[in-house]
């Protein structure tokens, strides 16, 4: 009897253990999708590259990145945006 106990207790930690990785991966790749959205720039903002080591063209703008995305703008590009490079 107390094998057949075992078994269920086995299969019962099992399934359950299946159940909370599904649900973790399903909650993982849902905060995924929402860093990959890339915030939409605000202000005067030019199509000029940059990047930490290359400055804007412009003396007037400054470089702001996002997710890994560089703009070139007067302003900050959205609320939080920092300057990066001079």
């Amino acid at each position: 009897m107390s094998h057949y106990i075992n078994k269920i207790t086995l299969a019962t930690c099992i399934f359950l253990i299946t159940v909370l990785i599904s649900f973790s991966i399903s909650f993982a790749s849902e905060i995924d999708e929402e860093e990959v959205q890339l915030p939409e720039h605000q202000g005067a903002c030019s199509s000029d590259s940059c990047s930490p080591a290359t400055p804007c063209p412009s003396k007037d703008e400054m470089c702001y990145s996002s997710n890994g995305v560089f703009y070139c703008c007067v302003e900050p590009p959205f609320p939080g945006a920092e300057a990066v490079g001079n």
